[in-house]
This record gives C-alpha cells, structure tokens and sequence, in this order.
C-alpha cells in the first residue's frame, strides 16, 4: 500500500469518528444530519479512491463516482450554511437547498460529456459547479466573518475549513497537473481538518440542555399573540415570569433561559440555563431557535440581558435582540427581553434597535403609593413590615401577594382596633376598606 492510500485511509478513519462525535454530543437534529450527510459523502469518496489507487475495488462507473463528488461540494455549502443561519436555514433559505439540483443531471451528462474524477476541476461546467459550490460557502464565512460581531471567531474556522477543502482541491489539482503529476482523483485530503473545524463550530454553538422537553403537537396563540421581541421594562423581570407562567397555563410552548436555573419549576414552564462562557449570546441565540423551530407560536423569556452582555459583551448581546426578533417573526412566536440590570448606555442601545418596548410598573412601588392614599407617610413602614413578616425582600413582591398583603393589614387594624375604641376604631376599619 502506498503512502498516498494510507494517508486518504487515516483521513476517512478521521472523519468517521467526526460522524460518530457530532451524533453523540449534539443536540441539533437537522445540522446533526447534515453533518452525517457531508461527512458520509467525504467518507465513501476517500474509501473508493483508496480502493480504486490500490486496485482493490473493480472499475466503477465515472458518473457515479462523480456523483458523490459533486455531493460533497454541495453539502459543504448547505452545512456552512446551516452552521451560520442555524434551524432557520430550511425555512427562511430554503432555496438554499437548489445547489443540490444540478447535481443528478451533471452526473447523468458525466459519460456523454467525456467527464471523469480525474479532471473534475478543468474548465467545464462540472469544473465551475464544484468551484461555485466552495465559493458560495467561503463567501458566506466571509460575509459572516465582518457582518456579525457575535459569530466573528466561528466564522474563522469556517473558513480555514473551506480554505482548506479549496487549496486541497482544484488549487492541488491544477498545481499537480502544471507539474505533469497525477493527482489522486476523488479524494480530498483536507476533508478530516475541514470536518474538525465545522464539529468545533457546531459544538460551541450547540443550544443549551432545555427541561422539560415538551411533547409535540397543536400548540395555542396564549394571552399576548405580538410575533416579534418585546421588551419588559421593569426593574425586576416579575411580569416576565408570571407572564411566562400565564402562557403556559394556556397550553402554549413557554421558555425562561436565564443564567441560574429556576428554583421553582412551574408545570409547563420547559428552562434552559446558558454557560458562563464567551460564546454564551450565540448559544443563546442557538437555543431559541431550535425551541422554536420545534415549537412555531411559542413563549420565550429571556430574562436578563445584562448576563449576556457580561459574558459575550454588548455588542453581541445586541445582536441576540435583533436576531431574536427575526426567530420571532418567522416562527409566530412572542420573545421577550428583559433589561432590567443594563447600565444606561447598554439601555439608550437597547432603545436605538426599535423594538416594542413595554413599561412595566414595579410591584412594590404602586403598592405603597395605594396604601399612602390610606395611611399616608406611615404606607412606607406598613409595606417594610409586611415584608418582614413574610420573609420576602422588598423587590421580590409581586401581584401575587395582594391577598397576604389584606390579610396582614385585616389582622394589624384589628389587633389595633382592640386598643383603641369608638371613633378612632372606625376610623382604622374605613381606612383598610379603602385601602382594600
């Protein structure tokens, strides 16, 4: 065996275990697929290369092998793709799917046109099918690359692994032919390192482990039916959540993704807890996407962007709110943001992206302004012991706690009206009524 069969043997060896890699630790069905789809194609062309260099296998027809080839190209260009554009990528570009087309009639034309593997790369249009295909996905890591500061590193390697593919095929090929070699047909050498850099995007950007998975089926439009990101301007994401409860009591597809898991888990409610890692916006990004894309007409709460723009910087948290918002559109879904720990910059920013932006009024606040009508400066004191009493923070009471509120003050005015007697005890009763 020689050395050239060896090296295409270890590099088919090498993608195999790519495949079974991304089978196991991905969490993307559809890119999973295409991953297995592209690293098959480049598996079964370098086997028969290598079979065909050491005569193993008996002559196989050119138009078949071409066939595979051709597949590997435009697989290539769907998988970058899809590593770019995500879940998205079959219904927003779905007429990216038209480069397998050509395929089936470029390796039906192979024996009538006198194309072989050996001179796929020459100047015909088999040759400017398998160079277009490379371009299109160079050209979109490029794009990528300047347009999105949040995918800027990953689109690097996507690069390196389309540049690769490009140098060890028709820039090896034509090099080998000025030197009156023959190159070695089919196979490309850089497949293994191409493969590797596409593993390491997709596992980086990999969604985060969401509980509980819900099954699917019909969903419901729930209580707000807005398709787009709307931002919940509170100082604390309180309306959020109980909003994202109130959908999920509706039967519609809810999601938090927060930095801490929940304490509490509410029925219906699925979680996602995203790493504190730098590419922490993108795999965010990531799982609303797939969320979605499972589950059209969903739910999704993120509940603070601060934690995003911490991890990943502001730039790259802004573009999770835009790109959200197209996720959003698309799917006939609601997203809400909550900015509720930005600093003032990162909020003027948030502003300038002009999303539906939705003033929430705090809890706490309205409540000791309703109690102040009643009991005046002393609605202060009232609310702090309230909540010294319940073992809450202040900032932690929500609408939810209107009737344990009642039930204190129904309590303190009676323990109060047992002091005091006649006018004074119907004036405590008057101000509770008014206060209720």
């Amino acid at each position: 065996m020689n050395l050239s069969s060896v090296v295409v043997l270890l590099g088919v060896a090498t993608d195999g275990w790519l495949l079974a890699f991304l089978a196991i630790r991905g969490r993307r069905p559809w890119l999973q697929s295409t991953f297995a789809a592209c690293a098959l194609s480049f598996l079964v062309v370098g086997a028969w290369s290598a079979a065909r260099n050491e005569g193993v296998l008996p002559v196989v027809r050119d138009d078949l092998a071409l066939g595979l080839m051709l597949l590997t190209h435009s697989l290539t260009a769907i998988l970058v793709l899809g590593l770019i554009h995500g879940e998205a990528l079959p219904r927003r570009r779905a007429v990216t799917f038209l480069i397998l087309v050509p395929v089936p009639l470029l390796a039906y034309l192979a024996p009538i046109e006198g194309w072989t593997v050996a001179t796929a790369y020459e100047g015909t249009v088999l040759g400017g099918f398998l160079v277009l295909c490379l371009g299109i996905a160079l050209g979109e890591t490029i794009f990528a690359r300047h347009a999105s500061p949040m995918f800027a590193t990953h689109a690097f390697w996507l690069s390196v692994g389309v540049i690769a593919l490009i140098v060890a095929g028709p820039i090896y090929t034509y090099e080998l032919e000025f030197l009156g070699s023959t190159p070695l047909a089919g196979a490309n050498l850089a497949a293994p390192l191409a493969l590797a850099c596409f593993a390491r995007v997709a596992l980086q950007t990999d969604p985060f482990p969401i509980a509980p998975r819900r099954p699917k089926g019909k969903t419901t439009t729930g209580g707000i039916r807005e398709a787009d990101a709307i931002v919940f301007d509170e100082r604390r994401p309180k309306y959020a959540l109980r909003t994202a409860e109130e959908e999920a009591g509706s039967d519609r597809p809810t999601l938090i993704v927060a930095r801490d898991p929940p304490k509490v888990t509410t029925s219906g409610v699925a979680s996602a807890s995203f790493a504190p890692d730098r590419h922490a916006a993108l795999r965010t990004v990531t799982t609303v996407s797939e969320f979605l894309a499972t589950a059209p007409g969903g739910f999704v709460v993120l509940e603070d962007l601060a934690d995003l723009s911490v991890l990943s910087g502001w730039r790259a948290a802004g573009e999770v709110a835009v790109r959200l918002r197209h996720v959003a559109r698309d799917s006939g879904s609601t997203v809400v943001l909550c900015p509720s720990r930005l600093t003032e910059s990162e909020r003027k920013a948030l502003l300038g992206l002009d999303l539906p932006w939705w003033p929430m009024a705090d809890a706490a606040t309205e409540i000791v302004a309703i109690l102040a009508q009643s009991f005046g400066t002393g609605a202060g004191r009232l609310f702090d012991s309230f909540c010294r009493g319940h073992g809450i923070r202040r900032e932690d009471v929500t609408t939810d706690h209107v009737q344990a509120l009642q039930d204190f003050l129904s309590r303190a005015l009676t323990e109060l009206s047992g002091v005091v007697g006649g006018p004074a005890a119907h004036g405590l009763q008057v101000q509770f009524e008014a206060a209720s």
